[in-house]
């Protein structure tokens, strides 16, 4: 542990982010740390088990993919249905649940919705995009396939994805995590970069002045995620270090909660490096450093944040940074990141 507090606290000294939480551990266990503040603010708290990460595409992994698992297990959809057949609307013809998952339904990566005023209308432009390829054609990671992939499990559920996953997922294992953090939690949410004037003008508009400050906090980074209202497939979750290691554990442990299925999600489908919602270990360059195998999945998210679990060593590791604070601008975390988890292997497996 002294290595990685060693590497982390370097990473501060060298402005990569202001703090750090990360775990280690296997199906039985797991260890926690911390280190440096929440924020750049002088006199700010220091990062602690308490500490909220906005956890930006890992929600992808937590949260949607869990939804999807959770559908396919209670018989809601198979992963073979038709997008169309639950969204009618949309204009994903002959795609599937599957391509959403696996990034190849057509939809281009994202979409610039900063001056819609209403989140209904921002889900509806969503979900009527036209595609840019056919299903299958090309893998093209999308943000819009995961919110396509929301709307799914809600109208098939009946019940908002944070709801659902929440009662499936969250719950049951004793997981902390949640998207809109209420008023009280919001000075324990890691900021992220200063606050754009299109999100002040937004949060007029709907009458939320109170939830803007200097800085973005505990309120969902990602824009597309903002605009729906904090509420998104592919992003907006927010967790402390033991909620994601929490998470880990079961996903290390194969647990019976996902009703067998979680094997066929993890496998490498052929397609680039993307299996069903996870990521998998690419040969060279990967985040997940040289020590986890070949078999290893996970994801990253774009404030700061990674996970990775090793299938066959059933070890796992998270490092959560708000690397975006105080501006979106260091990219440090990119080879931080295989040292980090180098060295949470060597520690999980020592």
């Amino acid at each position: 542990m002294k290595q990685i507090d060693d590497l982390l606290n370097d990473s501060i000294a060298r402005g990569a982010f202001p703090g750090a939480a990360y775990c280690y551990g296997n199906e039985s266990g797991y260890v926690i740390g911390m280190v440096g503040s929440q924020s750049v603010v002088k006199g700010s708290p220091k990062v602690s088990e308490e500490t909220r990460w906005d956890l930006a595409s890992v929600t992808k992994v937590m949260s949607t993919t869990m939804g999807a698992i959770c559908a396919v297990r209670d018989g809601l959809f198979e992963l073979d249905d038709l997008v169309t057949k639950i969204l009618p609307e949309s204009k994903l013809k002959g795609a599937t649940i599957r391509n959403l998952l696996l990034h190849d339904c057509g939809l281009k990566a994202y979409d610039t919705l900063t001056s819609v005023k209403d989140s209904s209308e921002a889900r509806m432009r969503i979900l009527t995009s036209t595609p840019t390829a056919k299903p299958g054609e090309k893998t093209v990671y999308s943000c819009l396939g995961f919110i396509n992939l929301m709307t799914i499990i809600e109208r098939t559920s009946g019940m908002n994805l944070g709801a659902y996953v929440g009662s499936k997922v969250h719950e049951p294992l004793g997981i902390d995590a949640m998207y809109c953090p209420p008023p009280h939690l919001i000075p324990k949410c890691a900021p992220t970069e200063e606050t754009p004037a299109w999100r002040r003008n937004l949060a007029k508009e709907r009458g939320e002045e109170w939830s803007i400050g200097e800085y973005i906090q505990g309120s969902v980074h990602d824009p597309i995620a903002y605009v729906l209202g904090g509420l998104s497939g592919n992003a907006g979750l927010f967790a402390p270090i033991g909620g994601v290691a929490k998470y880990l554990q079961a996903l290390a442990a194969n647990h019976e909660i996902f009703g067998g299925l979680l094997p066929q999600f993890i496998k490498n489908q052929g397609t680039e490096t993307r299996a069903l919602g996870f990521d998998t270990k690419s040969p060279t360059g990967s985040s997940a450093g040289t020590k986890f195998g070949p078999k290893s999945y996970g994801h990253t998210g774009y404030t700061g944040t990674c996970v990775w679990v090793d299938p066959d060593r059933k070890v796992y590791a998270a490092l959560l940074t708000n690397r975006v604070h105080p501006k979106d601008a260091d990219m440090q975390i990119t080879a931080i990141r295989p040292k980090f988890f180098d060295l949470a292997f060597e520690a999980a497996t020592s």
